[in-house]
């Protein structure tokens, strides 16, 4: 990979800072107000028994769960471990029939997210934001977005009581009022932020709020949802699938999520492309496109990655996680692998 200092590299190095001062007061206004709804820490969410538990899957929102048919191939081989859906991809897996065995909820927009659990007041907050318009999970969702809604509505409503709900301190009045209406069981933790031993630290603020368990999401609700299974499943195999971190190479690059910022600062559409990186994923050799935030989030997760106790597998099947202690393996190579561990 050709590495760019300028202006690409530039940006990756301010992202962590603008996100912390960005959300630094809703993370407290959140913590404060879920405060007394948070009476169950993470730590007592209920576990699978140790057989269902020794293969586990991480299931987040990227493209290639569409374009690869993950959640599908997951049911047409019966896979009998756990499966743990970052909250983009819940839906999702719930409209092919896979129920997951926790859904993990992180960001702290009061609008967005809520669509993934089904949003009463979709068409308000959907209005003049077309932020969901440059997801790519799943396009044919675009051509009738009110009526998708409405119908995830009832059929979260349905499932909810399944699934844990494994709730970040940060998570909007919004979700956190949608999940406890369908009826989900919740547990919950804030997220490390910073460090905790510092001054002024905003994690050891949040848990002088209450006193939960902090778990390290490097940016991302999938992140996130690796390190609850790595840190309270504990498996022997873990998986990762969604996790793209970038683009496919046919996607025009004003489709891209913070291509509308980028715009902003490059101040024209031939230097925007500057801000933008290619790498080439080592399972099938074809090249994706990540921008600064993406990469951002790929440089966390491969930190943390770095100092796991057990190595990742990577089922994303595309995508640019790959690294240190992550194995890019296809789907059904991990499929076999959890059955072996199964029978094992």
């Amino acid at each position: 990979m050709t590495v760019r200092t300028d202006p690409f590299s530039a940006l990756v190095d301010k992202i962590g800072g603008i996100g912390f001062e960005l959300h630094r007061e809703t993370l407290i206004r959140n913590a404060r107000r879920n405060a007394p709804l948070a009476l169950r820490s993470v730590k007592q969410a209920p576990l699978a028994d140790e057989k269902k538990r020794r293969a586990v899957i991480v299931v987040s929102a990227g493209p290639s769960v569409r374009r690869a048919r993950t959640i599908e191939r997951l049911l047409e081989a019966r896979f009998s471990g756990t499966v743990v859906a970052a909250d983009g991809a819940y839906p999702a897996c719930l409209r092919a029939g896979l129920i997951p065995d926790y859904v993990v909820t992180l960001d702290p927009h009061n609008t967005r997210v809520v669509r993934w659990f089904g949003d009463p007041r979709f068409e308000e907050h959907a209005a003049n934001d077309d932020y969901f318009d440059r997801q790519d999970l799943d396009v044919a969702a675009r051509e009738n977005v009110v009526r998708r809604n409405r119908e995830d509505l009832a059929l979260i409503d349905a499932h909810a009581k399944k699934t844990k709900a494994i709730v970040a301190s940060s998570a909007p009045e919004t979700v956190v009022e949608r999940i406890v209406q369908a009826g989900f069981e919740t547990y919950w933790w804030h997220p490390l932020v910073d460090d905790p031993t510092q001054p002024g630290s905003l994690t050891r603020a949040l848990h002088g709020i209450q006193p939960l368990p902090c778990l390290a999401t490097g940016g991302t609700v999938g992140t996130a949802a690796w390190m609850f299974a790595l840190q309270i499943l504990r498996p022997r195999l873990l998986a990762v699938a969604g996790m793209d971190l970038g683009y496919y190479p046919d996607l025009p690059v004003e489709k891209s999520q913070t291509y509308y910022e980028l715009l902003e600062l490059a101040g024209s559409a031939e230097r925007v492309k500057d801000y933008y990186v290619s790498l080439t994923f080592p399972l099938t050799g074809e090249t994706f496109m990540t921008d600064p935030t993406y990469y951002w989030y790929r440089k966390n997760f491969l930190h943390l990655a770095k100092r796991a106790p057990m190595r990742t597998l990577n089922c994303t099947e595309a995508g640019t996680l790959f690294g240190e202690n992550i194995d890019c393996v296809s789907l059904d190579d991990f499929l076999r692998r959890a059955e072996k561990e199964n029978h094992g």
